[in-house]
């Protein structure tokens, strides 16, 4: 007994006839009934009977029938399920990443993606730059992003890009006028900070400290969306990475250039010891496109 008896057999009980099983088949009818002969003398008793010069099946090549079917249908989930791996509209994707990516970006990034796979199954979580590194490392989840970068034999590291922090102010502020922010205007200003264990905290207090300002902070807020939030309930104002806070329109909330430039980095990580699959490869390029629209070597 092999697969081409049982695919014969299962194309000659779903089309009542040899001539159109071989078409199905793409064999000659010849070859069908040599196949179903064969199949006949495995399971060792009768499958069909000729009445009128039609072929019948009998009882017990109808029960076997159904067996056959159920194996077939197996078959075909599985071809399908083959083609949408293939086609990457199925899979399981984990993805890692801080607060202020995990928050928005990746909703914004991943959500047309996901209304068109209704197959694929994405997981995100948010952790701190370090944390994504060490998930990463350890085969705990497929993508992770990083504003730090983290080099180990275990973990392939890719600068995605480079993007400017920008001045988040109240929509009316008067700085809001402005085309661009200098440090140096913000003096006195209330400030709404990042707090003291937030990556990008070294990168605006330096700023900070090469014009020789003093932050005249009145929040600490563990997320840069919080930030957000403050901002355009007119708390203060702030320097926040470009895609935090996409859900408010400039009627809420204006973002503007600071100078001096303050740039900082995110990596794209994914384990080095497995290939990834062919979901993880589309979630990838989709996080590819979205930092670009961000990086400002892109945009010189």
């Amino acid at each position: 007994m092999n697969i081409r008896q049982l695919e014969a057999f299962h194309a000659v009980m779903e089309t009542g006839s040899v001539t159109l099983a071989g078409e199905r088949l793409g064999i000659s009818q010849p070859a069908v009934s040599k196949l179903l002969k064969s199949f006949s003398e495995s399971c060792g008793f009768r499958l069909f009977t000729r009445s009128g010069g039609r072929m019948l099946p009998t009882s017990d090549a109808q029960l076997l029938a159904s067996e056959v079917s159920r194996l077939f249908s197996g078959t075909d989930r599985i071809q399908k399920l083959a083609r949408a791996v293939r086609d990457r509209e199925w899979g399981e994707v984990t993805i890692a990443a801080p607060p202020a990516l995990s928050a928005r970006f990746l909703a914004h990034a991943l959500g047309p993606l996901m209304a068109n796979q209704s197959k694929m199954h994405i997981s995100i979580a948010s952790h701190s730059s370090p944390r994504v590194a060490e998930l990463v490392e350890g085969q705990q989840i497929d993508i992770g992003l990083s504003v730090q970068p983290f080099e180990h034999p275990n973990v392939t590291s890719e600068l995605a890009m480079r993007f400017a922090m920008v001045c988040a102010l109240p929509a009316g502020h008067p700085l809001a006028e402005k085309r661009l922010i200098r440090v140096e205007d913000l003096k006195d200003e209330p400030f709404i900070g990042l707090a003291r264990d937030d990556c990008s905290i070294m990168t605006i207090d330096r700023a900070f400290q090469l014009r020789g300002v003093q932050k005249r902070s009145i929040v600490e807020v563990p997320m840069s969306e919080t930030a957000c939030d403050f901002v355009a309930g007119g708390a203060g104002v702030s320097i926040l990475p470009p895609f935090v806070g996409l859900g408010y329109e400039e009627d809420k909330l204006v973002r503007r250039p600071v100078v001096p430039l303050t740039t900082m980095n995110v990596w794209i990580l994914l384990p080095a010891s497995r290939p990834p699959s062919q979901a993880t490869e589309r979630v990838v390029e989709v996080l590819r496109e979205h930092l670009k629209r961000y990086d400002v070597d892109q945009a010189e």
